[in-house]
């Protein structure tokens, strides 16, 4: 795995003979961070001045307390943080309490990981989301039920700020005896919207510049690994490589821009 620029988004996928297998979207995320703080340490928020009331008479209201993933991120992207952190935790292990007692597929639950992962004396950080799936049919479960978590927690936007919606998880269909896998089309609508910005299809040039700004040289790449040799993919630029891996790459304003990535169907020898 490996991301080398803010906002760059991987999709791993492998799948084995028995059509078992694991997905892992992983973003890089270090750079925004540290963007946001930048603005927090910015000051006041100017919208906030009514017409009668002097600037010099706000009385800020105090900042609600940090979740206690947002806390850990933090400190392992501060630059004085001396030591490599890389670790996977399960959801279950992050969730309150209060959505514990929610939960109705923990069967789905127990088998979703968030990573986590920062070099020493580095602003950089990498969160992910492993799926460990036993079928297409189990994967689109926990997709589905990625959605539902997301309607009612914050979960997943504790555990990653941006383009974790369950839209842009990978979902396929495949035939092992027959030899081909079909990956369905990837909807990104819920990128923009994550980030505050218009969801039509005709972004305004400020939210156009803004993304531009942050995201133009990101690209999200995909590496797909079947378990016989790969012999054709549809998406014309795809790289087949000999060790049975499919690996793909798009700009991401580009997919931004579009809205989706298209479906495609790969096909390998059995």
């Amino acid at each position: 795995m490996s991301l080398t620029s803010c906002g760059d988004i991987q999709q791993d996928f492998i799948l084995q003979k028995d059509g078992s297998g694991t997905l892992e979207t992983t973003i890089d995320i270090g750079e925004l961070m540290g963007m946001g703080q930048n603005f927090e340490d910015l000051g006041f928020d100017q919208d906030t001045f009514s017409d009668d009331i002097e600037p010099d008479t706000i009385v800020s209201p105090p900042e609600p307390p940090k979740d206690e993933m947002t806390l850990l991120m933090e400190k392992i992207i501060d630059p004085a943080h001396d030591q490599d952190f890389d670790t996977l935790m399960s959801f279950i292990s992050i969730m309150p309490d209060s959505i514990k007692e929610k939960v109705t597929r923990p069967d789905l639950i127990e088998k979703m990981f968030v990573r986590i992962k920062s070099p020493a004396n580095s602003g950089d950080l990498t969160v992910g989301v492993l799926m460990k799936f036993d079928n297409s049919k189990h994967l689109r479960e926990m997709v589905s039920y990625v959605e539902e978590l997301n309607q009612s927690s914050d979960v997943l936007s504790g555990a990653s700020p941006v383009a974790m919606d369950s839209e842009t998880f990978m979902s396929f269909d495949a035939d092992m005896k027959a030899g081909w896998i079909r990956f369905d089309t990837i909807l990104y609508q819920g990128f923009t919207a994550q980030m505050g910005m218009s969801t039509d299809t005709a972004m305004s040039s400020e939210d156009l510049g803004f993304m531009e700004l942050m995201f133009g040289n990101s690209k999200i790449k995909t590496v797909i690994q079947l378990p016989g040799e790969v012999t054709s993919c549809t998406i014309p630029d795809a790289i087949l490589t000999k060790d049975n891996r499919v690996i793909i790459e798009y700009p991401l304003m580009e997919v931004i821009k579009k809205g989706k990535i298209d479906g495609y169907t790969i096909h390998f020898k059995p």
